[in-house]
């Protein structure tokens, strides 16, 4: 029986340790905060079952307390995926997870009738539950990927509720030695489980933002303020090049085009990615990541927006030069190009001069 549980206990911690090296490796190649999270999640996971094997009663709490951290993490991990794919949870899912705070509360009592003992249930026993909540919330949230990513988000949004499940009777169990192989046993396979689902999820091609290496000389590096008809001229250099693209409308667009469409209309449809006019924040961190990313694989980034009339109706003039402006200081920075897409007439001569004389 010790047997069982020392080879499970080293097996789940040298998974951990090589999902959390995994992890931070795609984390610092494509910049997606989504894979830190994951990463600090596998690391917070090794020092929990790390310090859960000791004798201490303090450093055996800390194993509690950071499975707790390991589960938000990959909670947290879970939501910023989903951000960073512009995918809307769907509400129904988000009225029924409400139901968790009683079932948490009933799980705890229903712990506590069980096994008679208070410092269990508020140690161990609380902790598995609370961290089984959010591993499972993570995996019902990431439902939606599966458009995206197939059967790697199947596979990795189902290991993540099998993993949240299996610490449901771990609680009820963990105090008896009988349990112990089992749990170990049930633990090692379902941490392989998530950590090669992740694993392949974030390999995939789609995760990364495509950065085919290819020149286009005749494009010079910062801002080009583009009129309807330079656009669709630009659209014929540009078909084989993977530009990252903010468009209103998304029909007839390149098939390398990385693009995403804006609206404040939530489109939960396969292929289709949104992002909501009002946030510039995440469009500028969006293209920042692409500019990076590209110039790392030694090509030029090329950004393309056509909204600009439709963003001005959402945002502050003001506020939109600013971000304009410190696009145009990211293309500087990484020799790459932001195609902004506007006529004169639309905007109005005055500022239209304001765009020439900012941008230009």
């Amino acid at each position: 029986m010790v047997e069982v549980v020392y080879i499970n206990a080293l097996l789940v911690l040298a998974t951990d340790i090589v999902a959390f090296a995994i992890m931070l490796r795609i984390f610092i190649q494509n910049k997606r905060r989504s894979a830190l999270y994951f990463s600090l999640a596998w690391l917070f996971d090794f020092l929990c079952i790390l310090l859960t094997g000791s004798k201490n009663q303090t450093l055996f709490i800390m194993g509690d307390f950071f499975l707790t951290v390991f589960a938000g993490l990959m909670y947290l991990g879970a939501v910023r995926l989903l951000e960073e794919e512009s995918v809307t949870i769907g509400y129904r899912l988000l009225k029924d997870m409400s139901l968790m705070a009683p079932l948490f509360f009933i799980y705890v009592i229903a712990v506590y009738y069980y096994t008679k003992n208070g410092e269990w249930v508020a140690t161990g026993a609380a902790a598995l539950g609370i961290s089984g909540v959010f591993v499972i919330s993570g995996g019902l949230i990431l439902r939606p990927l599966e458009e995206i990513y197939q059967r790697a988000a199947k596979f990795l949004y189902a290991s993540l509720i099998l993993f949240g499940v299996h610490l449901i009777p771990a609680a009820l169990f963990g105090l008896y030695r009988w349990y112990l192989p089992i749990g170990f046993t049930l633990s090692m396979i379902f941490t392989i489980m998530m950590a090669a689902s992740m694993i392949l999820l974030t390999s995939m091609e789609s995760f990364k933002m495509r950065t085919v290496s290819i020149e286009v000389p005749d494009i010079k590096p910062g801002v080009i303020l583009a009129s309807t008809k330079e656009y669709f001229e630009l659209i014929k250099k540009l078909q084989n090049v993977p530009v990252l693209a903010f468009l209103r409308d998304t029909l007839s667009i390149p098939e390398n085009w990385n693009v995403y469409f804006v609206t404040t209309v939530p489109i939960l449809r396969e292929g289709i990615r949104t992002v909501n006019p009002t946030d510039l924040a995440r469009m500028t961190e969006l293209i920042y990541q692409y500019l990076e990313s590209v110039e790392r694989s030694g090509g030029r980034g090329i950004v393309v927006i056509d909204s600009l009339e439709y963003l001005s109706v959402y945002n502050q003039w003001d506020s939109l030069l600013k971000f304009l402006s410190k696009l145009r200081d990211f293309a500087m920075m990484k020799n790459g190009t932001v195609v902004v897409v506007v006529d004169r007439d639309s905007v109005g001569a005055k500022r239209y001069a304001q765009l020439k004389k900012l941008l230009e």
